[in-house]
């Protein structure tokens, strides 16, 4: 019989966090404490691109991610989250790309996902102003879209606040260690008891995890992006250069948000670097030449925590009746989030996930030797 936990400590106040707390009280599971070491979203959750798609090359990746879309739009509407579907463009400049995206395409069809190849043409119907002269083809995936990662934090700790649930910020979680059936958290501001624990700590999750004996292959890589000056609307996809690994969305206040991909090592601290801003310009004032004009707001950092297969870890861990992880997303966890929320809810209260692949993104499969393949690693 499944132990449902009393009273439960969530590490980690990102938008993971935060929604499974909202789906667990949602269900009456009032007794939760969140904590984290810096303030509600500090972490990957206000530093991601927005998007959120199911165009993904697994089948575990897809089928979480159409939950998650089914989802998004009702926590729009209770929320008061900005959401929109406004579709995914991968621009595709080589021709062995397209025939990979050609198969890619089957087997999201097969699944539920609609996206299409389209022709030149058709990419600047969907990206006015765009220079498509490079571009062979592309795949459009109408279903895609993007949400406000700010209300998505705000609103849900607003939601949870008036619901009783506890929140505290500038509490860093150092060690859990087991006490008796339950756990205790040990901090910066003392030990904190409770029956039950999750992990969502992002790049913090492994080396707390560590304290309990569980080693999870989950390494950090330094990503960097940088936002512009707001502008009318332009064009409304999120869109992707598959060549470069690059992307470029424009946000619900009209701010252009860009990211590229630069040569990075696993683990080492993130650092603004000029070799970002010149391939970012480089990349996207060749498809949009007026970009030139436009100016830099900011430019950050920050990490991808990734898997040795690119999927996150969710779900109990093994050995340990009351642990629960979500961690290393591999770039994907904001989108992922509702979905994510509800199926850790589920684990808590002593339920399987409505979505059975769920149960593939355990922790015990790096030890199983059950990798999971994905591909498409991308905002």
């Amino acid at each position: 019989m499944v132990r449902v936990a009393k009273r439960l400590i969530v590490v980690g106040a990102g938008v993971t966090g935060l929604m499974t707390a909202k789906f667990l009280v949602d269900r009456g599971f009032s007794d939760i404490l969140v904590i984290d070491r810096k303030y509600p979203g500090s972490g990957g959750s206000f530093r991601c691109a927005t998007g959120v798609r199911a165009s993904f090359t697994s089948r575990e990746h897809i089928k979480v991610m159409l939950r998650a879309i089914d989802l998004w739009p009702k926590l729009s509407k209770e929320l008061g989250i900005k959401y929109s579907r406004d579709g995914y463009l991968w621009l595709l400049s080589r021709d062995r790309d397209v025939e990979f995206f050609r198969e890619a395409v089957k087997f999201q069809n097969s699944l539920g996902v609609p996206t299409r190849l389209v022709t030149p043409e058709e990419v600047r119907e969907l990206a006015p102003t765009i220079n498509a002269s490079s571009v062979v083809a592309a795949v459009y995936d109408p279903i895609a879209g993007k949400a406000s990662c700010f209300d998505s934090v705000t609103n849900t700790l607003t939601h949870l606040l008036a619901r009783g649930v506890e929140v505290k910020w500038g509490v860093e979680a150092r060690k859990i260690a087991r006490e008796g059936r339950g756990f205790v958290v040990e901090t910066n501001i003392g030990s904190l008891r409770a029956d039950s624990v999750l992990v969502a700590a992002g790049d913090g999750s492994r080396r707390l995890l560590e304290t309990l004996g569980v080693d999870l292959p989950i390494r950090s890589l330094p990503k960097h992006a940088l936002v512009t000056e707001a502008f009318r609307p332009v064009f409304k996809p999120l869109i992707i250069d598959w060549a470069t690994s690059s992307y470029i969305v424009q946000l619900f206040n009209g701010n252009f948000y860009i990211g590229a991909d630069i040569p990075e090592v696993y683990d080492t601290v993130a650092k603004v670097k000029l070799e970002f801003l010149r391939k970012a310009a480089r990349v996207w004032t060749s498809y949009f030449p007026w970009l030139r004009e436009v100016y830099v707001l900011r430019y950050w950092t920050g990490y991808y925590d990734m898997t040795p297969d690119h999927h996150p870890v969710i779900g109990p861990v093994e050995g340990l009746e009351g642990v629960y992880v979500a961690a290393g997303f591999s770039g994907h966890g904001f989108m992922m989030a509702p979905a994510v929320g509800e199926a850790l809810a589920s684990y808590i209260l002593g339920e399987r996930p409505l979505v059975p692949e769920f149960e593939r993104l355990s922790p015990g499969r790096f030890a199983r030797g059950e990798l999971i393949k994905e591909i498409a690693v991308f905002g």
